[in-house]
C-alpha cells in the first residue's frame, strides 16, 4: 500500500495504532494519504464498516470515495465516508431517541429556520430573524445552549437573541425537528450524556480519519473525542495556512490543543508540493511567512523552477 508514496506520505499511512496529524501542504496529496491509509488500515485487519473518512462537503465525500473503490474495490463501499453532518444525521436516526427525536425527524432548511424565528421573536422582518440564525447558529457552533449564550451575552441585543433561541429550541422540539447546526450539537449531546451511546459507537468505529482538519470548529473537535475515546484511534489531515472558515466557527485551536489533548501525538509533514512550481511555492511561502506558526513547514517541488511569478492589477 506504499507504492507511489514518498517517504513522508509512507509514515503516515503506516501509523495505525495511536492520534496522527498529517500536516499537508497545499497539492501535497492529502487524498491520496487519506485513500491509502484506509486500505492499510484494511489490510491490517480492520473490517472496512469500521473505518470513518469524514470531510467537509458532500462533493468532497463523494470524490474520495471513487478513489477509495479505485485503490480497495468493493471495500470502499463499506467504509464510512461522509460529512460531519451526515455522520450526525446517522447517529440520531439510531439513538436520537434518548433524547426525545423520532427516526424520523425533520432536517430544516434556512427558510424554515427564519419563519420559526420570525414566530419565536414575534411578528418581525426576515432581516432581523436572519441575523438571530446567524448568532445562535455562532452559538452552537461553540457548543453553547441557549441558557450559556444568555449567561455569556455581551449586551442586550445578544440577551434578548439568547431569550429567543430558547424559544425556537422549544419550538424545534415540539415539531421534531433540526437545524443544520444540531447535526453536530445533538450527536455531541448523544456521545457525553448517554454512555451506552458512547461505547456503541466508540466500538463502531476503530479509526476516524478526518480531512480538512483546520476547518473544524469547537464542536466537531469535541464529537471527534468522543468518538475515538481515550484510544485516540484516528488521523486529523489539515493545515494550519488554509484556515479560511472562520466565519462558521472553525478555529486553529482544535490544532493548538492536538498535543496537549493528545501527548503521544504524531505529526507528519508532508511538504513536497506536486501542483506547482518552485517559483510558485517560493512566492507563496514568502507571503504566508509572516503569519504566525503552530506547525512550521517550507513546500517544495521537484517540477523545476518555472516562470517567475507576476502581480497583476485588475
Amino acid at each position: 500500500m506504499s507504492s507511489g508514496l514518498n517517504l513522508a506520505q509512507q509514515e503516515a499511512v503506516n501509523y495505525l495504532h495511536g492520534p496522527c496529524l498529517v500536516l499537508a501542504g497545499a497539492g501535497s496529496g492529502k487524498t491520496r494519504v487519506i485513500t491509502h491509509k484506509i486500505a492499510r488500515l484494511i489490510q491490517s485487519g480492520m473490517p472496512p464498516k469500521k473505518i470513518a473518512a469524514i470531510t467537509f462537503t458532500n462533493k468532497a465525500a463523494a470524490e474520495m470515495r471513487e478513489r477509495a473503490k479505485g485503490l480497495i474495490g468493493r471495500d470502499a463501499k463499506h467504509v464510512v465516508i461522509c460529512t460531519f453532518h451526515a455522520l450526525g444525521v446517522r447517529m440520531m436516526r439510531e439513538d436520537g431517541a434518548v433524547l426525545g427525536l423520532k427516526p424520523a425527524f425533520s432536517i430544516l432548511d434556512s427558510d424554515d429556520v427564519t419563519k420559526i424565528l420570525k414566530d419565536a421573536g414575534g411578528s418581525v422582518d426576515a432581516a432581523t430573524a436572519r441575523l438571530w440564525q446567524w448568532t445562535i447558529s455562532r452559538w452552537k457552533n461553540m457548543g453553547l445552549n441557549a441558557a450559556q449564550a444568555e449567561a455569556v451575552a455581551a449586551d442586550d441585543s445578544e440577551r434578548i437573541t439568547a431569550q429567543i433561541m430558547a424559544r425556537y429550541e422549544e419550538r424545534l422540539a415540539a415539531y421534531q425537528s433540526v437545524d443544520f447546526d444540531d447535526l453536530i450539537g445533538m450527536p455531541l449531546k448523544l456521545l457525553r450524556e448517554h454512555e451506552a451511546v458512547r461505547a456503541k459507537w466508540q466500538e463502531a468505529l476503530g479509526h476516524v480519519l478526518v480531512d480538512e482538519y483546520q476547518d473544524t470548529n469547537a464542536t466537531q473537535y469535541e464529537v471527534l473525542k468522543a468518538l475515538v475515546g481515550e484510544r485516540g484511534r484516528f488521523t486529523a489531515v489539515g493545515d494550519d495556512d488554509q484556515s479560511i472558515y472562520g466565519w462558521r466557527g472553525a478555529t486553529l485551536d482544535n490544532l493548538r490543543k492536538l498535543p496537549i489533548d493528545y501527548p503521544t501525538l504524531k505529526v507528519v509533514k508532508l511538504e513536497q508540493n506536486y501542483r506547482s512550481t518552485s517559483a510558485i511555492l517560493r512566492a507563496a511561502n514568502n507571503v504566508i511567512g509572516p503569519n504566525p506558526k503552530l506547525f512550521p513547514k517550507t513546500l517544495f517541488s521537484e517540477l523545476g523552477e518555472g516562470e517567475p511569478v507576476r502581480i497583476v492589477d485588475a
